[in-house]
C-alpha cells in the first residue's frame, strides 16, 4: 500500500524547472519543444516565445494522448518539453497533465514575462 507521500506525488508529480535563456538554447539546437499553454487571446496580444507551439491549457490532454483522435505528432513522449504561460500556474498543471500521461522529459518554464525580460526572441 502507498504511504501518503506516495500518493501525493501520484497527483501532483515534481515538475523540474528550466530557466528561459537554457530552454532557449535547448529549444534550438532541437533538444527541447517549447509549448506555449496560454489562451489564444493572449498569445495573440503578445506573440510567443520563437519556435513555440501553442496548445492551450484545456486541449493539453487532448493533444498529449498519443492514442487519441487529436494527438499532436510534435508531443513525441520520447522529447523533452518546457511549458509557459503568463504567470506559470497553468504551466505546472499542464505539465502534470503530460507527466500522468507517461511523458517523463517535462520542465516548467513559467511565465512569459521571463521569457520577455531575458530578451529572447519572440513571433
Amino acid at each position: 500500500m502507498a504511504n501518503w507521500f506516495e500518493l501525493m506525488a501520484r497527483v501532483y508529480p515534481h515538475i523540474e524547472e528550466i530557466r528561459p535563456k537554457d530552454a532557449s538554447i535547448h529549444a534550438e539546437k532541437g533538444e527541447l519543444v517549447l509549448i506555449d499553454v496560454r489562451e489564444t487571446h493572449e498569445v495573440a496580444r503578445s506573440g510567443k516565445a520563437r519556435g513555440a507551439i501553442h496548445i492551450p491549457l484545456m486541449m493539453i490532454r487532448h493533444k498529449a494522448n498519443a492514442r487519441g483522435p487529436n494527438f499532436d505528432p510534435a508531443l513525441d513522449p520520447a522529447k523533452s518539453f518546457a511549458l509557459y504561460c503568463e504567470n506559470g500556474s497553468k504551466a505546472i498543471q499542464a505539465a502534470r497533465m503530460m507527466k500522468k500521461m507517461g511523458y517523463e522529459d517535462v520542465y516548467n518554464m513559467g511565465s512569459f514575462r521571463e521569457w520577455l525580460n531575458a530578451k529572447l526572441p519572440v513571433e
